[in-house]
């Protein structure tokens, strides 16, 4: 279902009667109502309310909105694009992977490369090849995505995390990060 007829379907549903309306059943591959309104979120001027159209989507997981969320996925804006990553992440799961990977290496944004790192942490358990991934996040450019990286990494029970915290930790230069590699060290049992 397209974003029009979702929101078209939406506005149906709210002109409808005002007294106790019980709820249709929702054919199977149409949004839910619920749903609908996120989408419709999406397409606000306020920033604020797009984010929380993204959220409610991530939260709802419902494979009939992904063609809706994807072309925000391409979008000019980071912000749009790191919100749909983290929306796809959340709905598709592990089909997402290759999608998430190619944003990481590929992305010039550091939100959206930070995005896409958040977006694979939950997908660890379906594939634990991605931990070399992670590893590999501990070096990038920008300090807000070596944060997340160190947070992902300290949660993985693997002695390759932790050796690569530890490395991470004699390397670091920028105060944020080594804030963030001590609390780390603290998770992991360690000074």
């Amino acid at each position: 279902m397209s974003l029009r007829a979702a929101v078209a379907l939406a506005l149906a549903l709210l002109s409808g009667a005002r007294g106790a309306v019980a709820e249709e059943p929702v054919p199977a591959g149409d949004p839910t109502p619920k749903a609908v309104e996120a989408l419709r979120l999406l397409t606000s001027e306020d920033a604020y309310q797009r984010q929380v159209g993204f959220l409610r989507l991530e939260a709802l997981r419902e494979p009939a909105t992904i063609d809706d969320i994807r072309p925000y996925a391409d979008s000019r804006d980071p912000e749009m694009r790191s919100y749909a990553l983290r929306a796809l992440a959340a709905i598709q799961g592990p089909q997402a992977i290759p999608l998430l990977l190619d944003r990481l290496r590929a992305e010039k944004h550091a939100r959206v490369r930070r995005a896409a790192l958040l977006g694979l942490e939950p997908l660890y358990s379906a594939d634990p090849s991605l931990l070399p991934v992670f590893i590999s996040a501990l070096r990038d450019r920008s300090t807000e995505v070596r944060m997340a990286a160190v947070d992902v990494v300290s949660r993985i029970d693997h002695p390759d995390a932790r050796a690569a915290i530890l490395v991470r930790k004699k390397r670091e230069r920028r105060r944020d990060v080594r804030r963030v590699l001590e609390l780390a060290m603290r998770r992991l049992g360690g000074s």
